[in-house]
């Protein structure tokens, strides 16, 4: 092929692909905006609703939200701080009157002189009077008044709270001090009454607010009140019942919500949402395979297949998510495992949980069970042998979803009923799964022309209309091709090739010999050969042509392409040596046979399950063909033939290494020892021969 053309096929699929994602775009965002975009109703402020309306998602009611961080500011108390200096001043102040008193009254100022200067320079407002009594009193009763005075105004201070005026009245704080003072004073045992009444006008005038108002301490409380959590409307919530009028709060709810009609309200963001969720999740999809699977990407029907197979996953999940457990979660995994790969299917299935989880309207138990049903349909049918097998899987996935959904079940809500129908809605979803596997998978199969273990296994079965006309027609040949298929099995695994693959593409490699069975040796009776009585150019035509009859056959049986290309390549370009060497021994110019007329067209294997074959095919036939076959011989001729296709080039386009070919090799010779073992020659009883000689003769 050109490089023209490459460029050019290189560019159609390219095409092919950006078409494919935006179409797969386009299905799921059609199916999932359905459960995005809700009814829309009619509403206005006193109108009656005429059904229940819930809420389709979590949103914030403003106005609920602000009357609770209203009433939160409200119940913040005022803060206040105590001031210690208050009380010190206040004793101060008391002790500096009494010292200023002892020393006017020694002092040699007339009474009038003494009462001005012990107003002016005392810090405490008293009356002519009671300043008159202070320097009239001795000393002795000074000291007892002076002590009392600390005492009680010290008391005071620690025990009440006088607030400040300048956020409320501090009337009462007031009104308790002067209780406080008066009931000491009345209590106490100052000798005059005078002492008394002094002791109280003092007190009084030094009643003082020792506790202030911190308002930043407040405003940071009330800060931190505000931040409270907002009043949310729960999704499922009813916000308005059916039969009663609507009010003003449920107005801005709905209109909040994108539940009212409105033509100045287009909810842009929902879609553009939804459209880079989905964008994200395909492109993290695409991204992953072109980086880790490239053969698959390059496979434009592969992709085909993979895209199909996310479009069902959603069109399921949005379909069913009326009873949302019952939606078949394991279904896409366990297809993507059987006809893709279980690795990837992890991965992309994963990735598709996202598109399940917006389908059922974020519903956290559907999303739980679509990651477990994810992870457990990629791995559970790794190695699967029969279509049983998946209904098998299906029971234990039903069973594990049981488990989990009362579990969850149970953590989320105390309704035993409730959570007992999820798990049996669960259980029957897994069940249907099995049943959807199974019907889908003949449907992809012929569809996408892929093989799976499932139907290479039928294509096995001796029952096979192909294989069946095999065995009549040309026995020898069936039985050439089970034994290549015993080779190739053991080979293949030794190698890491696919042994399924390798044991039934054997016993179709040579369906094409049913057209002209007797000219192939395996099928001649006695010494009856037809090739003698025809131009070895004829000849060969005949022996190379079962290969592109073998492919036609195969088409006309709907036989996978895989096993089709096996048939193509299991004999490459190899040269029919014995036609070939015949032909230039009969002729007189020898030199003018060209070898490349008595070649297989080919192409060259491409697999390492063709070049497996094409090595049994050749080694069978060879080792058949020894006389008296022994260990020696054996090995000597399986290392013949594997080195002559080597150093022809037959296996240059497949991936097998000079230590695959070692393994290969050793396998060959082990089984095939194993046939061609050698056998006792039983000896003949003697004393039977005498015995029925004996009877014959009475």
């Amino acid at each position: 092929m050109s490089k023209v053309t490459l460029e050019k096929t290189s560019k159609s699929n390219n095409i092919k692909k950006v078409f494919l994602f935006f179409l797969t775009f386009i299905f799921i965002y059609c199916v999932l905006i359905t459960s995005l975009v809700t009814q829309k109703f009619n509403l206005k402020e006193g109108d009656i609703a005429k059904v229940d309306i819930k809420a389709p998602r979590e949103v914030v009611d403003d106005v609920a939200t602000k009357a609770r961080i209203q009433q939160a500011i409200q119940s913040v108390p005022l803060q206040y701080n105590k001031d210690p200096e208050v009380k010190t001043n206040v004793i101060d102040n008391i002790n500096s009157l009494f010292l200023k008193t002892y020393e006017l009254k020694d002092s040699n100022l007339d009474a009038k002189e003494k009462v001005n200067k012990l107003k002016a320079e005392s810090k405490i407002s008293l009356s002519d009077e009671d300043c008159l009594i202070l320097l009239n009193s001795t000393k002795d009763d000074l000291k007892i008044l002076n002590d009392f005075l600390d005492e009680t105004m010290s008391q005071l201070y620690d025990n009440i709270n006088i607030n400040d005026n300048s956020e409320n009245k501090n009337g009462e704080d007031i009104k308790k001090a002067q209780e406080f003072i008066s009931l000491r004073v009345n209590s106490s045992k100052l000798p005059k009454k005078v002492l008394k009444d002094l002791a109280i006008n003092i007190g009084y005038s030094q009643i003082r607010p020792n506790f202030f108002y911190d308002k930043e301490k407040t405003g940071d409380i009330q800060n931190e009140a505000k931040k409270k959590a907002p009043v949310v409307i729960k999704k499922d919530q009813t916000i308005v019942k059916e039969g009663e009028p609507v009010t003003k709060s449920q107005i801005e709810i709905l209109e909040k919500l994108g539940l009212l009609n409105s033509k100045d309200r287009f909810e842009w963001y929902i879609y553009i949402s939804l459209s880079i969720l989905i964008f994200l999740v395909l492109g993290l999809q695409w991204f992953y395979i072109r980086k880790y699977n490239r053969d698959i990407f390059d496979d434009i029907s592969k992709m085909i297949l993979i895209n199909i197979l996310t479009c069902i996953t959603v069109l399921l999940s949005r379909v069913l998510s009326i009873v949302p457990f019952l939606i078949p979660l394991a279904c896409v995994p366990m297809l993507f495992t059987i006809l893709i790969d279980s690795r990837l299917s992890l991965f992309v299935n994963g990735l598709n949980c996202i598109l399940i989880s917006c389908a059922v309207e974020f519903n956290v138990e559907i999303t739980l069970l679509a990651i477990i049903n994810a992870i457990i349909g990629s791995i559970i049918l790794k190695r699967m042998q029969q279509r049983n097998d998946i209904l098998y899987s299906a029971l234990s996935i039903a069973v594990i979803n049981a488990i989990l959904t009362f579990s969850a079940g149970f953590l989320l809500s105390n309704n035993t009923i409730e959570v007992a129908r999820k798990a049996s809605f669960a259980f029957m979803g897994s069940l249907l799964s099995g049943v959807l596997t199974i019907g889908f998978l003949p449907f992809f199969e012929s569809t996408f022309d892929i093989v799976t273990t499932i139907k290479l296994l039928e294509l096995s079965n001796p029952n096979n209309a192909l294989l069946k006309r095999l065995l009549m027609e040309a026995p020898g040949t069936y039985h050439h091709s089970v034994l290549v298929g015993n080779l190739a099995e053991v080979a293949a695994e030794a190698v890491g090739g696919n042994t399924v693959l390798a044991r039934v593409a054997s016993y179709y490699h040579d369906v094409g010999k049913i057209k002209r069975p007797y000219f192939f040796k395996e099928n001649q009776l006695g010494n009856d050969n037809p090739h003698s009585k025809i131009n070895p150019n004829l000849s060969t035509l005949i022996i190379t042509s079962h290969v592109k009859d073998g492919v036609e056959l195969a088409k006309e049986h709907k036989i996978p392409k895989s096993i089709r290309d096996i048939i193509e390549q299991h004999h490459g370009t190899t040269l029919v040596k014995y036609f070939y060497i015949t032909m230039k021994n009969s002729s007189d110019n020898p030199e003018e046979i060209n070898e490349e007329n008595f070649r297989y067209p080919g192409p060259k294997p491409e697999t390492k399950e063709a070049a497996i074959i094409m090595l049994a095919d050749g080694v069978e036939a060879a080792v058949r063909s020894i006389n008296e076959p022994t260990k020696g011989k054996i090995e000597e001729m399986v290392n013949n033939i594997i080195k002559d296709r080597l150093n022809e080039g037959q296996l240059d386009n497949c991936d097998l290494t000079l230590k695959d070919l070692d393994k290969i090799r050793q396998c060959f010779i082990k089984v095939l020892m194993g046939i061609y073992h050698q056998r006792i020659e039983y000896p003949a009883d003697k004393w039977v021969n005498k015995s029925e000689g004996n009877d014959n003769k009475k």
